[in-house]
């Protein structure tokens, strides 16, 4: 039996890798995975949120039947995953690293291993699992500041060395962030204490004494998501004079939903770091905010240390793949590399992320080594939706039901061109007429808001691919835009009130 590694990031982009086109990353070690398996340039997300994004790649369900429709949904504990599928073959789990399935923020009664409050219980000293399908976990829960308060990577931080929590704060930056951007520091925490290379050693350590039984080892990082906050060396390998500038056309919001430039009020009144430290009434999920008010030299340094943050992560990949290789595994383990979403960084005139679904947050990386995969590239159109059913036709796992349909043929068949269209949803958490859903295929994207017809997004891909011109409303397009909503509506009725309730504000 093949065994399956398979690593996720959060929150990172498909053009941030060397192998995608990308002249500035430094990503060898993924780029030399991409060289040897196949390498999806149109892979994407139906959601562009930390929490539906997970819980469809492992699902195969669209957050509408799966449940988890926004963060502070917890995904019900009886939901089968992929996980679930392997462990039933004979598979060894075990999951190191962010799993986001629950909310962080849910009270202690939930007993929820994926919240902070579950590790002030006594029951929470010895639990190592069974966790959604993985019979052992090393938990880590949230990013940079948040990753401290609870999960077994907080509790190791603490013990090996009392008080490091502190060098996560931008208080104790090792240099002083710009004025205008709170969340651009760089960390003083030391590498060998950080979360990634703490994941890094988990994931290794599980290599080692796995044994001859197959397993499945998921590894989830959860940078570059911000806070944009590296440690040093990898805060300084990027100068942010040499970071590309953002894609962005004049005036091209003034003809998107209102919406885009509102969350540049809620950001005035408390930063993405003061929430995090004390969250108080919730705000929309993603933290969307224009970068009117950011200087274009702030805005440089935080991509700077996204792209440090992508190569921090590269590394630790490359010592999982060594270790894959010392042990004679190689020829035997499947490696699957993606990540939940993307960041805008910037493009659009917009950083993070939110309820527009633009390709910088649905396109990302996907790649795909290991046995019977044929290297090089693969161009047709593929979905988190179908990772499910098709890494189990791959591995001749039954077939299960799902909303997903398996790709496996494009594993095997670099010109195969998988499905004709994506769909994308996204389900907001404190303003409802954002509640938005997507088509897209080859050469367009159409984005409807069914609770407010004043807003739409319709792209020509072929002659926009950057999409920065909005056609929803333009009376010249008018037909493709019908016959695009109906093919969307019949294929994915609208849902606003879909999903299980939130128990906390994530």
């Amino acid at each position: 039996m093949t065994n399956i590694v398979m690593i996720m990031t959060d929150q990172q982009r498909a053009d941030s890798l060397g192998c995608m086109g990308n002249a500035r990353a430094r990503t060898p070690n993924i780029d030399a995975l991409a060289a040897r398996g196949a390498l999806f340039h149109n892979h994407f997300t139906p959601h562009q949120i930390c929490s539906p994004s997970r819980a469809t790649l492992f699902t195969g369900e669209l957050a509408r039947h799966h449940g988890l429709t926004r963060n502070g949904v917890a995904l019900p504990e009886t939901q089968p995953m992929l996980s679930c599928d392997l462990r039933a073959a004979g598979y060894r789990t075990h999951g190191v690293g962010k799993f986001h399935f629950q909310p962080i923020l849910a009270a202690a009664e939930h007993r929820m291993p994926d919240s902070n409050a579950f590790w002030d219980l006594p029951e929470s000293r010895n639990w190592r699992g069974p966790f959604f399908g993985f019979d052992t976990v090393d938990i880590l829960i949230g990013e940079s500041v948040g990753a401290t308060e609870g999960g077994h990577y907080a509790r190791w931080l603490a013990e090996r060395a009392p008080g490091a929590a502190d060098l996560y704060a931008p208080e104790n930056a090792l240099t002083p962030g710009p004025d205008d951007m709170d969340e651009v520091w760089k960390s003083a925490i030391p590498e060998d204490l950080h979360y990634n290379t703490w994941i890094t050693d988990r994931a290794c350590d599980f290599l080692e004494q796995a044994g001859n039984d197959p397993f499945f080892l998921f590894v989830s990082y959860p940078d570059p998501h911000h806070p944009f906050s590296p440690p040093a060396p990898w805060c300084d390998l990027f100068d942010p004079a040499d970071m590309p500038d953002p894609d962005v056309c004049p005036q091209e919001l003034d003809a998107m939903p209102s919406y885009l430039l509102d969350g540049d009020r809620e950001e005035a009144s408390k930063s993405y770091v003061d929430y995090l430290r004390d969250p108080g009434p919730p705000r929309e999920q993603g933290f969307l905010q224009t970068t009117r008010r950011i200087s274009q030299g702030s805005l440089k340094q935080a991509i700077a240390h996204t792209y440090g943050m992508v190569s921090m992560i590269d590394a630790g990949v490359g010592r999982i793949l060594d270790r894959i290789e010392a042990l004679d595994l190689t020829a035997d383990t499947l490696v699957v590399f993606t990540s939940d979403h993307g960041e805008l960084l910037g493009d659009h005139g917009l950083i993070r992320k939110g309820p527009s679904p633009y390709r910088a947050l649905l396109n990302v990386p996907l790649v795909v080594a290991g046995p019977g995969v044929t290297p090089g590239p693969r161009d047709g159109m593929t979905s988190h939706l179908d990772l499910r059913a098709t890494l189990n036709a791959h591995l001749g796992l039954p077939e299960v039901q799902t909303d997903g349909r398996s790709f496996a043929a494009m594993l095997v068949d670099p010109q195969d061109q998988g499905p004709e269209a994506i769909l994308a949803e996204y389900h907001p958490r404190t303003r409802a007429e954002t509640y938005n859903q997507t088509l897209l295929t080859r050469d367009w994207r159409l984005t409807t808001y069914p609770l407010n017809v004043d807003w739409g997004e319709m792209f020509d891909l072929r002659n926009d691919p950057g999409e920065h011109r909005n056609l929803y409303f333009d009376a010249a397009y008018a037909d493709m835009k019908q016959a695009l909503i109906a093919r969307l509506f019949q294929a994915l009725p609208p849902a606003p009130e879909a999903g299980g309730q939130p128990i906390a504000t994530y």
